[in-house]
């Protein structure tokens, strides 16, 4: 044990020549008050945070990116193609991780339910949803409608094509209302990148967002009498705005509870599921324009029930315009080898 009576002529020696002018004094008052206002900036600039699934593993897989980052240079392992859950992270930062889990906690109860989507039964509850069977799936297509002309939802610039399923959203889903539709018509009216506009929603009714989903990925408005679900896609060509990523258009990390790629099979381990949606954000490069046809498919089962589509071409995966991302497929077969194990 260091005896700190021994450093004190030490310290005395090294700081004889210091003088504590005003300039100093002003400076140790500032960093004190500073250390003082932390609290105060602190709670300002976490006011508007959401706590979502979405930023639960978000957290987590920056965390697992710092812990890499902080081993020494001779083990650090070779990049893998996506995060994993494996390691977390330093003391600060596990304390963070570990309290936004609790407060997410309320997002996985609930009792189990049994639904039906396109002939396959699925299981949505704690266990999340999950694809029924076995075998390898068949394609099956979620959007409703065919043509160059399929339901459809304008919100200046950004397009959102109806779903064949669910036939009518649960009222629990459903969040705060963001737009009116002011436009009904047919195309070419539906390319005007200002106001909101349907071919299929009628002048008047409201748009919703979904319970911690993005805006830019799901919505909903009633057609019919019915609540049903759109999704975020491109329309003429038109994909993502301007700056928009991926996950900006397919905003789902940590919701996913199952993928299912038509011809190849199931991943049904939510971990792997999050992981590979991930790795899908962070490594997709977009190229525009859209995959009009396509008998392949990647089906995302939320946990929340709701299901999404992506249609895909070898490598390519057409959404909010088409998007390439040849490790996806590596990582798929891998998960799925494991999950077969």
């Amino acid at each position: 044990m260091i005896d700190v009576e021994m450093l004190r002529p030490t310290a005395d020696e090294m700081l004889s020549g210091l003088t504590a002018g005003e300039a100093m004094r002003r400076r140790l008052l500032f960093q004190a008050e500073a250390m003082e206002r932390l609290p105060g900036v602190a709670n300002e600039m976490l006011a508007g945070l959401t706590v979502t699934p979405a930023l639960r593993h978000r957290i987590l897989v920056k965390a697992k990116r710092h812990s890499v980052a902080l081993e020494p240079s001779y083990s650090v392992p070779a990049r893998r193609a996506h995060p994993g859950f494996q390691r977390l992270i330093p003391a600060v930062g596990m304390a963070l991780v570990m309290v936004l889990m609790i407060g997410l906690g309320a997002f996985y109860g609930g009792n189990d339910t049994l639904f039906v989507e396109n002939g396959q039964e699925m299981i949505a509850g704690s266990a999340g949803a999950q694809p029924g069977g076995s075998g390898v799936p068949r394609f099956r297509s979620l959007f409703a409608g065919q043509g160059a002309n399929p339901p459809l939802i304008g919100i200046n610039g950004r397009y959102y094509r109806m779903l064949n399923t669910p036939l009518s959203v649960s009222s629990a889903l459903i969040d705060r209302e963001f737009a009116d539709v002011d436009k009904s018509s047919d195309e070419p009216s539906l390319l005007s990148k200002v106001g909101v506009v349907s071919n299929i929603v009628p002048i008047g009714a409201k748009v919703y967002a979904i319970q911690n989903i993005s805006t830019k990925t799901l919505c909903a408005a009633e057609v019919e009498g019915s609540m049903r679900l759109f999704q975020r896609v491109s329309y003429a060509s038109m994909g993502a705005l301007d700056n928009e990523s991926f996950d900006d258009t397919l905003d789902v990390s940590g919701l996913v509870a199952a993928l299912e790629l038509s011809g190849v099979g199931v991943i049904t381990n939510d971990v792997d599921a999050n992981d590979l949606i991930f790795l899908l954000s962070e490594n997709a490069i977009y190229t525009g324009g859209e995959l009009s046809e396509s008998d392949q498919a990647l089906t995302i089962y939320l946990q929340n029930g709701l299901s999404l589509q992506l249609l895909v071409q070898e490598d390519v995966f057409g959404g909010c315009g088409t998007w390439v991302c040849p490790e996806f497929f590596t990582e798929f077969e891998a998960a799925l080898a494991r999950e077969q194990a």
